[in-house]
């Protein structure tokens, strides 16, 4: 076989491996169109401002409730523990007991708020932020892995982006800008993510599920948090030597 037949081959056994360890990004939940400067009946293609976000709908927002043990329930379950992404395969931590209240001693609790804490140098950006006695989001993640909640002890704060795929930008101000038929108890707030913002490891990155906008704020600062557990993949890239590139953790292909 000769370089040039073994440098195929390569690129194609690389590229199946792309696709297989990437996870789909989910739709956004976006369904009205725009013009510049008020919102239009969704333009079809060939038709001025066709190609927005609206006109697309490939891998569409998808939820399964689970039980304690991760089993499967219908969707008209009226209690489920947990809720699994059916697009990225993720597992998301259930929320309770939204009275106004705070309760620490239930991780659960939606009251609860805290502030973002990582003793772990090798995953708190540089800073570990602000600790607590039971309300900084180590103590939190700790708690549902110490209580081995759902059957597993690998829960983590989700990244950013992993925040944004459960967030509906169809759902308008002042949200929950959330399924509220799979993530009831969701408050119209900031929710920490565990993204440390780079250019300042004091603030890490936090989604507003009033508005769908992502902020970065103090690692002081008092926000909500949920759980959620699953593959993580890392991006990197391909070039593809056609002039395109591919995401390794999503799939997707961009333009160089």
């Amino acid at each position: 076989m000769n370089k040039t037949r073994v440098n195929a081959f390569c690129f194609i056994i690389l590229m199946f491996a792309v696709v297989a360890l990437a996870a789909p990004v989910p739709d956004t939940g976006q369904s009205k169109c725009y013009n510049n400067t008020v919102e239009i009946p969704c333009p079809s293609p060939g038709q001025p401002f066709y190609g927005q976000d609206a006109n697309y709908s490939i891998y569409p927002m998808s939820y399964t409730k689970l039980d304690g043990s991760g089993n499967t329930l219908p969707d008209s379950a009226t209690s489920w523990v947990m809720v699994k992404d059916n697009v990225t395969g993720l597992v998301w931590e259930m929320k309770t007991n939204k009275d106004g209240v705070k309760n620490y001693n239930d991780p659960h609790d939606a009251d609860n708020t805290y502030t973002w804490y990582d003793s772990n140098p090798a995953t708190n950006g540089g800073y570990a932020g602000t600790p607590g006695n039971g309300t900084d989001t180590e103590d939190f993640i700790n708690a549902l892995n110490n209580a081995n909640y759902g059957g597993y002890s690998d829960w983590r704060l989700p990244t950013i982006k992993e925040l944004t795929d459960i967030d509906n930008y169809g759902i308008p101000y002042p949200g929950p800008t959330i399924n509220i038929e799979y993530f009831p108890n969701t408050a119209n707030s900031h929710y920490w993510s565990h993204s440390t913002f780079y250019e300042n490891t004091g603030v890490a990155w936090d989604l507003d599920f009033k508005s769908s906008y992502q902020s970065a704020f103090n690692k002081d600062r008092d926000n909500y948090v949920r759980a959620v557990r699953g593959w993580q993949p890392q991006s990197s890239y391909v070039d593809n030597g056609n002039g395109t590139v591919t995401d390794t953790a999503t799939g997707l292909m961009w333009q160089r």
